[in-house]
């Protein structure tokens, strides 16, 4: 038998090669995993190149980092930053770390603005970590405890003005009747008579007694606008006569519908109102005069139909309706301190308190509240708190609650905010630097407010100012019966002709809010001049008295400021008033104004393509990479594995952000 040679060299070979082919595949495995910490790496280095090309301007005015978006695409950025990292490994023929930037995908954005701007909350607590304390915060809502009462006393007087009102309701329907009927309003210290009223027409002796009237001072103004034509029918213009019978018309109906409300009314009714509603039907009497009249005048001239209307209005009641003016006199008695606040406002308070109103900043910005609007999450209704002062002129509206918000939830994340605010934005009466221009001189106004200019801002702060201390002056004004005797004294001086007791409290009562608002503007003044101004006062330390209330001049009131002493560290001044304004203010609404305001600022700077929204704060980095096999390369590996493996691609995915 022949023997087979070589059989064991070929066993042993293929023996081989299975180990050395398990061995390669051990190799290369672990080649490949410490190319992927290797990949990682690389693009952990690569996005972090990119991330250090941040907004330097931004960083230096702001301590935030942040990148813009614009430009190179971030993709060639890191690949770039990546390809010379990886690069760097290749140092010969066989390097176990050399491979290849196959493609970088950056994905999954988060912008400044996003979800309520919280990017921006965290660099900011992150600036502000190392500056603000606990002790501070606290010392914050101390400041703001102060404040509860002041809605809880805003809420008092409300009802107490509305009761006063619901009791003197159908007494101020009477005076209203007064006007209506005979023309006259007592105000300001003087009678007035209107041009067109119901007892206008004379039909008889021109003497008070035929219409209604035994005071002197009334009969005087009265008589001044009677139109006597109707007493000899000598009428010139018809067609003006016409047009005064149009006018009292409904002079009648608007007086029979609160004749019809005090008729119907709840409240309790006195003899004077009681006499009044007894002898209204003469209204209808004479409303169905005036009608037939116009009936007959369009029809007919003046000359062909006098006899018929002599004849209709024989029956033109002008005596029936008598109102009691018992107490008015030639001067119209007392003037009610109240009429002076419109000429007073009419310029708005920056007129009234502020030192030199010339030289107030005049900047403003295009587009307020810019992000929230472009994030929905602008204020529906900006809250006009001018508004409520002109209520209570036109109307004696009293609305002072919700003057301040909620700071239940307040707590160190909106502290740092408000504390890096103050640090980076100015307020009214702070310097600006002249090498870094602001787009708002009141940037902390604005944070309050909302409001395009910086008048306007500073303008919205003021008013809420003068609110909340209008409620705490009136509480210290009623608790002191010589001022409160001193309103009396007024309101009946003023109102106390009508012998009407709810008219004079309410009057009385309305004459405090006045006094308060007095005393307020003289406050708002004080504290913009740097002066320690009480948030609760004492009756002894009210500076405006009861004769200098009218007296709500620019002059005046810088006058009356000085009384106050210079603000101690301890006062609360007019920058905490601000503060806590900014604390009541929506967390949100703050962090998108203040990207207003950096933005506008940021241009205003020479940076105008800079756009904040646009910057990016973090991102996922997804990156591929190619790494050339060196073991599954070689000729008897690739025999055994029937197929050329000449790379293997290695995915990588990273979160990168500040």
């Amino acid at each position: 038998m022949r023997r087979l040679t070589g059989s064991i060299t070929v066993f042993l070979s293929l023996v081989f090669l299975l180990i050395f082919a398990l061995f390669g595949t051990l190799l290369e495995t672990a080649r490949y995993t410490v190319c992927k910490n290797h990949a990682a790496r690389t693009l952990r280095t690569g996005a972090e190149g990119l991330l250090s090309e941040y907004n330097r301007p931004l960083y230096e005015h702001y301590g935030l980092f942040f990148i813009e978006k614009g430009g190179t695409p971030y993709e060639q950025v890191i690949g770039r930053y990546a390809g010379d990292t990886i690069s760097a490994a290749d140092k010969g023929e066989i390097d176990f770390l050399d491979g290849g930037v196959d493609d970088i995908q950056v994905k999954n954005k988060v912008y400044l603005g996003d979800n309520h701007a919280e990017a921006l909350q965290k660099q900011i607590r992150s600036y502000m970590g190392r500056v603000v304390t606990k002790e501070q915060l606290q010392k914050v809502l101390h400041s703001s405890n102060d404040l509860k009462k002041v809605e809880k006393s805003a809420k008092n007087i409300e009802t107490t003005v509305e009761n006063q009102k619901k009791a003197a309701e159908c007494y101020t329907d009477l005076l209203e009747l007064m006007r209506l009927v005979d023309g006259i309003t007592v105000t300001g210290g003087t009678i007035i008579c209107e041009q067109e009223f119901v007892k206008m027409f004379v039909t008889g002796e021109c003497k008070g007694q035929n219409f209604g009237v035994t005071e002197g001072a009334v009969w005087k103004q009265m008589k001044k606008n009677l139109d006597q034509s109707t007493k000899d029918w000598n009428i010139k213009n018809k067609l003006k006569f016409l047009a005064k019978v149009s006018k009292v018309k409904g002079r009648i109906k608007q007086a029979q519908k609160i004749g019809e409300k005090l008729k119907n009314g709840s409240a309790s009714k006195d003899d004077t109102i009681s006499r009044v509603i007894a002898v209204l039907p003469v209204l209808k009497t004479n409303l169905d005069i005036l009608t037939r009249t116009e009936e007959i005048l369009q029809k007919d001239s003046v000359k062909n139909c006098k006899k018929r209307l002599e004849k209709l209005w024989q029956d033109y009641d002008t005596s029936s309706i008598v109102f009691d003016y018992t107490g008015v006199e030639e001067d119209g008695g007392g003037e009610n301190p109240k009429d002076s606040l419109e000429g007073s406002f009419s310029k708005g308070i920056l007129s009234l308190v502020v030192k030199s109103p010339s030289k107030l900043s005049k900047k403003s910005i295009q587009s307020p509240d810019s992000f929230a609007e472009y994030y929905k999450e602008q204020e529906k209704d900006k809250e006009d708190y001018e508004k409520r002062i002109s209520d209570f002129i036109s109307s004696d509206t009293v609305s002072l609650t919700g003057i301040l918000g909620d700071m239940a939830d307040y707590g160190m994340d909106e502290f740092c905010l408000d504390e890096y605010i103050q640090h980076k934005f100015l307020a009214y009466g702070e310097k600006t630097d002249a090498k870094w221009k602001q787009a708002l001189d009141y940037g902390l106004e604005y944070l309050a407010a909302g409001k395009a200019s910086d008048e306007e801002n500073l303008e919205s702060v003021l008013n809420r100012i003068l609110l909340i201390r209008t409620v705490t002056n009136f509480v210290a004004l009623e608790s002191d019966s010589k001022r409160r005797g001193e309103a009396r004294a007024a309101a009946i001086a003023a109102v106390g002709f009508t012998g009407l007791a709810p008219l004079i409290t309410l009057t009385q009562t309305l004459i405090l809010i006045t006094w308060s608002i007095s005393e307020s503007l003289t406050d708002v003044a004080a504290l913009l001049d740097g002066r320690d101004v009480p948030l609760w006062k004492t009756p002894k330390r009210f500076v405006t008295n009861f004769t200098e209330i009218v007296l709500m001049n620019h002059d005046s009131l810088q006058k009356r400021a000085k009384r106050f002493p210079k603000s101690k560290k301890s006062s609360f001044g007019y920058q905490q008033y601000l503060m806590l304004f900014l604390a009541m203010t929506k967390q949100s609404t703050r962090r998108y104004r203040v990207m207003d305001l950096i933005q506008n600022t940021m241009q205003k700077n020479g940076y105008k393509g800079f756009k904040l929204g646009s910057c990016v704060y973090e991102m996922k980095v997804c990156g591929g990479f190619l790494f050339p096999s060196h073991f599954f390369r070689m000729a008897p590996l690739e025999s055994v594995l029937g197929r050329d493996v000449k790379n293997c691609r290695i995915n990588v995915e990273i979160r990168a952000g500040y």
